[in-house]
């Protein structure tokens, strides 16, 4: 019986070995994995952000790739502190459906104020919940856009952007 034992738990701890050792050697059957270089940019003067993606490379078929704006100063990225609608990165290989091998794709946002920002690039392979980031969170500085927050307050400050566009009007008027 001992010995029937010693020789299951053996051909167990065999399976499992090679099971590890696959994993080793093929990561994608365990684990998807979005890879790519991008640079993301401030659009002088136009007040757009636009992101450069290359070398994009995915372990499934792939879904899509987007650049997400976040409040400057924001520690949670999540819709909670997520600045206008995220922008689509789009080119000639990324076709979704398909594993990408060195595609690249460009995206450009729609016109936000003047000030700076957090863009976040995230991708999605099929199967996945949540994004990948195949970089880390860039900050960057927009100029040439809306204009600028209202003095005095801003979304963050409802009573302050108030009193700022009050005050706005009322030295029009020569108060």
């Amino acid at each position: 019986m001992a010995t029937s034992m010693k020789r299951h738990l053996a051909a167990v701890g065999a399976v499992a070995g090679l099971s590890v050792l696959g994993l080793v050697a093929n990561p994608a059957i365990g684990s998807a994995a979005v890879t790519s270089a991008a640079t993301v940019t401030a659009d002088e003067g136009k007040g757009t952000i636009s992101i450069a993606m290359t070398g994009l490379n995915t372990t499934k078929a792939f879904v899509k790739c987007e650049g997400t704006v976040y409040q400057p100063d924001a520690t949670v990225l999540d819709k909670t502190t997520k600045v206008g609608e995220s922008f689509l990165i789009e080119g000639e290989k990324m076709v979704a459906g398909q594993i990408l091998v060195d595609a690249s794709g460009t995206g450009t946002s729609a016109t936000f104020e003047d000030g700076e920002y957090q863009v976040r690039t995230k991708c999605k392979e099929d199967g996945d919940t949540d994004y990948q980031d195949p970089i880390p969170v860039s900050k960057v500085t927009v100029t040439g856009g809306k204009g600028t927050a209202p003095a005095g307050g801003s979304a963050e400050d409802p009573l302050g952007a108030i009193a700022g566009l009050i005050n706005g009007v009322l030295s029009t008027f020569g108060s």
